[in-house]
């Protein structure tokens, strides 16, 4: 008996390690820490790197190393096997959506309907996936009918976030009505949601964007600085500021307020959005005639994963050479 009680107890304590392992690998991608991730992932058994909590890893891993196609290939291949893992066709959706962005104009709808079909799965799987129907819906704003944009499938998509999460399902109602021109109803969506929740970083930000989309960047402005005020993450924070000196570029005021938010923002944002801080820091520094802060700043940003930054990094040197000269 004793020895059974030993043994139960040796298989409880192992088991317990495997998930506390793979946790911590999960942990490591979700802070964007690849280098650990993987670290992690390595001293796994071999049991456990090829189970299927090991192998969503693997792929997660590839997508966090751009290595987007190997990790579409990866999860399509998963999901054939395990047809009703949440995560392998979540992780396939985002993959198809990368590679629909990176691919040439041939191949782009094939992956546009990839992506699709994966995130469908994933809400049909777990009709409560928050990150799967956000995701969903942004595509369904952004995307050309031609490629699977639906604007009415973008507001059922809110209002099935609103069943079971009523300020994210408020934030997305807004976000639909003002991205598809419906203002009044944006309005009362928004007055509805802030009474009921008044501290609501996600509905003040929502209108921000929409303000800023408008040009009244004065509204921009004094929402944005409820975000801020409101924000309740790290990630939250520094959005928010993102777009406070965002808004001071794109409007030419209010410039010293707009470096002091990207400055704020550069140290608590995620290595993905740190570049795109550091050039429009640069962009506000250039505006402010402080060229040589501009170019210093300018010659730090990562440039390995966005061509779009790249592009406009590219135009901004341009222009700081001739203002140089």
């Amino acid at each position: 008996m004793k020895k059974s009680i030993l043994m139960l107890t040796l298989l409880s304590a192992i088991s317990y390690n495997a998930c506390s392992d793979t946790l911590a690998a999960k942990k490591a991608l979700d802070d964007e820490n690849v280098t650990l991730a993987e670290q992690v992932f390595n001293e796994l058994s071999s049991s456990e790197r090829v189970s299927i909590e090991g192998q969503v890893i693997t792929g997660r891993i590839l997508l966090a190393k751009d290595k987007t196609e190997e990790a579409f290939e990866h999860f399509e291949e998963l999901s054939e096997q395990y047809s009703d893992n949440i995560d392998v066709h979540y992780y396939l959706g985002l993959s198809a959506v990368i590679m629909a962005q990176k691919a040439s104009i041939f191949s782009k709808l094939g992956y546009a309907e990839d992506f699709i079909e994966a995130m469908e799965k994933t809400i049909q799987l777990n009709p409560q996936h928050l990150d799967a129907l956000n995701t969903l819906i942004g595509f369904h704003l952004a995307a050309p009918g031609i490629a699977g944009g639906d604007q009415d499938k973008a507001l059922a998509l809110a209002k099935q976030i609103k069943s079971f999460n009523q300020e994210q399902g408020y934030a997305q109602l807004t976000n639909v009505y003002w991205r598809t021109e419906q203002k009044e109803l944006a309005e009362q969506a928004f007055a509805e949601g802030i009474k009921q929740f008044p501290h609501s970083y996600s509905l003040y930000l929502n209108r921000a964007m929409a303000s800023f989309r408008a040009e009244d960047w004065q509204k921009a402005n004094t929402d944005l600085l409820k975000a801020v005020e409101y924000a309740t993450t790290d990630s939250e924070r520094s959005q928010a500021l993102y777009q406070q000196g965002k808004v001071s570029v794109e409007s030419g005021k209010g410039i010293i307020f707009g470096i002091e938010a990207l400055n704020q923002a550069l140290p608590i944002a995620d290595t993905k959005h740190q570049p795109w801080i550091k050039y429009r820091l640069a962009q506000l520094y250039t505006l402010n005639k402080e060229i040589n802060k501009a170019k210093e700043l300018v010659a730090t940003i990562n440039l390995s994963k966005n061509e779009d930054l790249e592009d406009k990094v590219k135009k901004l040197t341009k222009k700081l050479k001739k203002l140089h000269s």
